[in-house]
């Protein structure tokens, strides 16, 4: 409880998008990659190639640690993170090794509000790392539920629920409480920022974690495969996939 109360207090500045520049020196990869060891890369050991999705991904310093990660437990990892702010991409493309140009790399896209975009470029990658694959293996979206939510509404946060879904076999979501919809409005009236503008019309509210869940199982036919524990700032990291007979068309 002395952790929880500490991440309330910590004030990372005002971001309208949730993109901070500064955004791995707070909260750093290895506060959620120790979530996955062991059983979740044993899973996916035999995928060949394992392609993953990174959704709101930032600078990058947690999709590459996903990536070494995956990496250790087989050989063929490919993985694109999208984040909507191009500043960040571009630091995320430059900090990319030489020996992981082919494997990794960033997109600038607003998966909500650019879906043609985002359709185009997701298609093209998959076709480009093999031919007639329609999904990547796994979608990951850390703490990027809220900034969707309130920035597009309730009806943009089922879009980003839905993309995932649909883009992927397997969906890893780290969805934000709504105590941090209260923090991130608090942290923009300190900052004399405009509020969010469709925060007030959110039906979705203090149980809007149940709705994620309700989101994924009854109206895009997943299963939770496993709650994997809760990361640093004591939110969910769930891990959905498709039923075996679910066939979302794209």
């Amino acid at each position: 409880m002395e952790a929880e109360k500490k991440n309330d207090d910590f004030e990372p500045g005002a971001a309208q998008f949730g993109n901070f520049i500064n955004y791995y020196d707070f909260n750093p990869p290895q506060n959620r990659l120790a979530l996955f060891e062991g059983k979740f890369c044993e899973y996916f050991s035999s995928h060949q190639p394992l392609l993953c999705l990174d959704v709101g991904c930032n600078t990058g310093e947690l999709t590459k640690g996903l990536y070494k990660m995956l990496s250790s437990g087989q050989s063929d990892v490919r993985m694109m993170g999208v984040d909507l702010d191009a500043q960040l991409v571009q630091r995320a493309n430059e900090a990319i090794s030489n020996e992981l140009e082919s494997k990794l790399q960033f997109q600038t896209v607003n998966v909500v509000a650019e879906a043609e975009e985002r359709d185009q470029l997701l298609s093209r990658y998959l076709e480009t790392h093999e031919s007639g694959r329609k999904r990547f293996d796994i979608a990951f979206c850390f703490s990027t539920t809220m900034w969707v939510h309130l920035n597009h509404g309730d009806a943009g946060l089922e879009s980003l629920l839905a993309c995932l879904a649909t883009w992927a076999d397997n969906v890893v979501v780290e969805p934000q409480p709504w105590k941090c919809y209260r923090n991130a409005t608090r942290r923009l009236r300190r900052a004399n920022r405009p509020p969010f503008p469709l925060f007030d019309a959110l039906i979705h509210r203090s149980k809007v974690l149940d709705h994620i869940d309700d989101v994924f199982r009854n109206r895009m036919d997943m299963e939770l495969q496993e709650h994997l524990g809760h990361s640093e700032w004591q939110r969910p990291v769930l891990w959905y996939r498709h039923k075996p007979t679910a066939n979302l068309a794209i």
